[in-house]
């Protein structure tokens, strides 16, 4: 089988990246699906349209910016293959779907599930006439502990657990819930496995892949991780279903939870939930959640990433020039590369910084109620000379 990746070469922002070259998991999009296609002996090629495709063999055909797991592949050429005939793969709509936000994906919304680039030709290549292979991706949900009165729901929260889903890359959102599904999904392949459903939870600190070199002291508390090398967590942390690259440092009493920490990064202090750090990230800020933190950037003390709004509705957030629900209710903030926010920086929930952007408090460190809002930060260059 080959499969034929159609090259959009999407750029993604406010990063300015290639959607190809955007971390998932500390790992470039197209490395994801070279190694699941090179998993199932699955031949990939580049195109730049589907008209160029000429095969008359057995192919799938993608777009670069879709993003998938294996289980999930694995789900759709087998029942494609029963069906013999050209399909596509749909997602039954349901906690998954929501939150990996498709209102912000290119995606076809039927009554009941969401149709994605992903197709399947037993001979060859057709653009006419496909069949849904609906897959439901929801296998477990968790739920945050949420009262009623701000989600509307007894139950609290839920977030998906699953390691069969697909999220396709067309706006940040997307990009930070396919991180965090990849962090979870390790949690879904556990519960997933038959003799492990009764052990109390304690005992996933025995279930983390570590790498090499790593220094964990004994009173930190590390449980179903995905670990990378030469790796430091220091007294009194917890590190809980996450994927942490190499060279990481976590302080003293760091928590980590559901998150993606890049290589190099440091955090020195607080609480990261449901966040994605990129490569080269230093914070010593307090709670940060829901988040996506781009390279190289900065996050300092009492920095505030607000992720609710107090009208009880989703998020919105932008998608050219126009004010779309995410899909989650708690959500934070996007930050580019390069980015630094200094101490009592507040961002509102769904806001983008563009890269290279600095912000410090005023300089006298008063906000006035009477100034207008240029007048209530300071934004300084590289060179930290004031541009506002």
């Amino acid at each position: 089988m080959k499969a034929y990746i159609i090259k959009k070469n999407r750029k993604i922002e406010p990063f300015g990246d290639n959607v190809s070259n955007c971390l998932i998991g500390n790992k470039e999009l197209t490395k994801w699906q070279q190694e699941i296609l090179s998993e199932r002996g699955i031949e990939p090629y580049f195109v730049l349209n589907e008209d160029e495709i000429k095969n008359k063999e057995e192919c799938i055909c993608f777009s670069d910016n879709l993003y998938f797991t294996l289980s999930l592949l694995d789900e759709f050429i087998s029942k494609a293959r029963k069906e013999n005939k050209n399909t596509v793969c749909v997602l039954k709509k349901g906690i998954t779907t929501l939150r990996t936000g498709t209102n912000l994906q290119e995606v076809t919304d039927y009554k009941d599930s969401i149709g994605y680039d992903l197709r399947y030709y037993p001979n060859g290549n057709s653009v006419t006439n496909h069949s849904r292979i609906l897959i439901n991706p929801d296998e477990f949900n968790a739920s945050l502990s949420v009262p009623f009165h701000m989600c509307n729901c007894k139950k609290g929260y839920a977030v998906p657990i699953t390691n069969k889903f697909m999220v396709q890359i067309d706006h940040w959102v997307n990009l930070w819930s396919a991180n965090i599904l990849t962090a979870l999904a390790n949690i879904a392949r556990i519960r997933n496995m038959p003799k492990l459903k009764l052990l109390p939870w304690k005992l996933f600190q025995n279930l983390n892949k570590i790498g090499n070199n790593c220094k964990i002291h004994r009173s930190a508390l590390v449980e179903a991780n995905i670990i990378g090398d030469n790796v430091t967590v220091e007294a009194g942390a917890i590190v809980r279903a996450s994927i942490i690259g190499d060279n990481v440092h976590i302080g003293n009493g760091v928590i980590v939870e559901e998150s993606v920490v890049g290589p190099n990064s440091s955090i020195l202090s607080g609480h990261l939930l449901y966040c994605v750090f990129y490569p080269n990230t230093f914070s010593v800020t307090g709670m940060v959640s829901a988040s996506l933190i781009g390279r190289d950037s900065f996050l300092g003390v009492n920095t505030t990433l607000t992720d609710f709004r107090f009208d009880g509705k989703n998020v919105l957030v932008l998608k050219n020039n126009e004010k779309i629900d995410s899909g989650n209710l708690f959500l934070g903030a996007c930050l580019g590369h390069e980015v630094y926010l200094g101490s009592g920086s507040i961002i509102a929930p769904g806001r983008v910084v563009p890269n290279g952007l600095r912000l410090t408090l005023p300089k006298d460190g008063v906000f006035s109620k009477d100034s207008n809002e240029e007048k209530n930060v300071r934004i300084v260059n590289h060179n930290n000379k004031a541009v506002l």
